[in-house]
């Protein structure tokens, strides 16, 4: 019978999309000239929500009148907010407390009064408000959740590598429909409630049961909303072949419609459905558009009296106080944005391959290990390489948001694009030169950046540095990295040091070097949130190079110990303070010469270092809780 319904189902979606659909001639209009995302309205077309850019303030438009509210102005509001259908604002905020840990509250403002109330006081963790298909308002955080009545109906949600469905008895269904997804956005059920919509990040839109059985694959799609229960919105996704620049598009959800409603060259996103109405932005401009759609919209859901009541969820395990980072390895898949470097190596006697992908996603799992080890949470874009693993920056910083993490990092290296070779660790915040758009966000960069620099394996060109990537870039007004904007949380982008400089490209290729540079990010973070001083273990780490042979490079552009050589293959023991043999590493021939010893007691140690199965050197070192003891070697 099962079968037979979800045929049946699947005939009447069919039957449906093959009426025509389209705009409404003239129907296009102007609601917002400028500084106007996120958009919504409400179906009889009176009140029009949006942000302006940066999200720091929520702004609610009277339609009929043109008058102009500002409905929050602190705590980032712009980007989690729902207007619900009667023109009430439900939106979190979020506050930096003690040690830099994030709290969030949700509120509620009613424009026939002008009254703005807490609803959901502060907490932990993701805080999110969600639709219900009661007609209510749901804001749902992990450790309690407010209902706008009583009798909110169902809903679902996405926290990391699951959606979420709740029925209305308030029972919660946990579903994984997607193998392998980097996480899942953007969830809603259909406005008779059968069906939940998603985006799997990398993977695409689809549709799936209220079991987790997929009934639709719809392609590379993002922020999609229910039309009606045959038809969706979406925006282009960078990814997709079928579409051509950033476009509003209405699908069907059997797949036989599939066609943009927005213009093209319009640069068009963050769509949302209000009645017959499609609302959008402009990338740039902000701008907000309007289009009517010819087909039937969803029946109006039937707002119910507001007696709104706050409930206790069960979140399984963690710790309430607890930091959570977001941790984003740049690129992904060795697609035309990686930069590929073919390196000859002398020790292999061979091409090497550099991706910076590999690299960052080698250092951006380290860090998920290391503070692990140090007690953080934490959740990462993509633990593979992949094409899929490429995702569109616009699905990374919603998977931030919706891990409820208290900062944002990202791991990139750079580059000069020239002749010219430099080596320096760049910290890249959202805002200008000395003035974040994300409190917190400089503070950060200049702790991470202030340990990286420390790194005594390289040799650097210039200091560390933090910059806003609005004055760092040329690329237009407060246009900036793609990966920092929309994002409310305080982070930045760290481009831990050049890899077109051939040593530190060479060193890049060593694992243990990755993971010497994910544990000075440690470091910062530890002291962003306090927690310096309390990790127990240290690292021994170093570099072996011959004292006598200089490096074979043509062009010259070394600096300081990367004139030398590095040696392949030597060895290096460890022993413990009584004598006994701890660890062993041995040398790569990738033309390094990087050892490191990880995850080290405190207290004194032996380091022999072999060449030939000869000891050449014995020396004495100290290793001190949370902190790297450096031990150079030349030969």
């Amino acid at each position: 019978m099962r079968r037979i319904y979800l045929l049946i189902s699947l005939l009447c979606l069919c039957a449906m999309s093959t009426m025509a659909v389209g705009v409404k001639h003239g129907s296009a209009k102007t609601l917002v000239d400028s500084c106007g995302f996120f958009p919504q309205m409400t179906p009889d077309g009176q009140w029009l929500l949006y942000s302006p850019t940066e999200g720091t303030s929520l702004q609610l438009k009277n339609l009929y009148t043109g008058q102009v509210t500002t409905v929050a102005s602190k705590g980032y509001p712009g980007f989690d907010a729902i207007l619900s259908d009667d023109g009430k604002v439900y939106y979190v905020t979020q506050q930096a407390r003690k040690r830099n840990l994030l709290y969030r509250e949700g509120h509620c403002y009613d424009p026939s009064t002008g009254r703005d109330r807490v609803v959901l006081k502060a907490q932990r963790g993701r805080v999110q408000p969600l639709h219900s298909t009661g007609g209510g308002v749901v804001i749902n955080g992990e450790r309690q959740r407010y209902l706008s009545n009583k009798q909110a109906g169902a809903y679902c949600y996405t926290s990391g590598d699951a959606l979420y469905v709740v029925d209305e008895a308030g029972n919660s269904r946990t579903l994984r429909p997607v193998k392998d997804s980097n996480g899942y956005l953007w969830a809603s059920l259909s406005p008779d409630g059968k069906r939940v919509l998603f985006e799997a990040a990398g993977r695409g839109l689809y549709v799936c049961s209220l079991d987790g059985q997929i009934l639709a694959d719809l392609g590379q799609f993002l922020m999609p909303c229910w039309y009606n229960n045959y038809y969706i919105i979406a925006m282009s996704n960078a990814g997709n072949t079928r579409t051509n620049g950033s476009r509003i598009w209405l699908l069907s959800v059997d797949g036989e419609v599939c066609k943009p409603i927005s213009p093209q060259g319009e640069r068009a996103v963050q769509p949302c459905v209000a009645g017959n109405k499609v609302v959008y932005t402009l990338l740039y401009s902000g701008e907000v558009r309007q289009l009517e759609l010819d087909a039937p919209a969803a029946e109006g859901r039937k707002v119910l009296p507001i007696d709104g009541k706050t409930e206790k969820v069960k979140r399984e395990g963690g710790k309430w106080d607890v930091p959570r980072v977001f941790i984003n390895p740049g690129h992904g898949g060795h697609d035309s944005d990686d930069r590929h470097v073919p390196t000859w190596v002398i020790g292999e006697q061979d091409t090497l391959h550099y991706y910076e992908s590999n690299s960052n996603l080698t250092k951006g799992l380290a860090l998920v290990e290391i503070l692990g080890n140090k007690g953080y949470e934490t959740a990462i874009s993509r633990t593979t390489n992949f094409t899929e693993d490429d995702l569109d920056l616009f699905e990374i910083v919603s998977l931030a948001a919706n891990s409820g993490a208290d900062i944002f990092f990202s791991i990139h290296s750079n580059a000069t694009g020239i002749d010219k070779r430099i080596n320096f660790p760049l910290g890249l915040f959202r805002g200008w030169d000395g003035k974040p758009a994300v409190e917190g966000s400089l503070k950060l960069s200049d702790l991470v950046m202030k340990y990286a620099v420390k790194n005594a394996l390289t040799v650097w060109t210039h200091p560390e540095r933090s910059r806003g990537d609005w004055s760092f870039y040329d690329w237009g007004y407060k246009v900036g990295l793609g990966v920092l904007r929309f994002n409310k949380l305080p982070g930045f982008l760290s481009e831990g040091s050049f890899h077109d400089y051939l040593p530190e490209r060479e060193r890049l290729l060593n694992d243990s070097y990755c993971w010497l540079e994910a544990w000075n990010q440690s470091l910062g973070i530890d002291e962003y949130f306090g927690l310096h001083k309390a990790h127990k273990q240290g690292v021994i780490a170093g570099t072996v190079r011959w004292s006598n042979e200089t490096r074979a490079d043509e062009d010259r552009r070394l600096f300081g110990e990367d004139e030398l050589q590095p040696v392949n293959g030597a060895m290096l023991r460890l022993y413990n303070d009584r004598g006994a043999l701890c660890r062993i590493y041995t040398l790569d021939n990738r033309d390094n010469g990087v050892f490191v010893f990880t995850d080290l007691p405190a207290e004194k140690y032996r380091l022999e270092l072999y060449y030939d199965d000869q000891l050449v050197e014995k020396v004495k070192v100290k290793v001190k809780k949370n902190q790297v003891t450096y031990r150079n070697f030349k030969m």
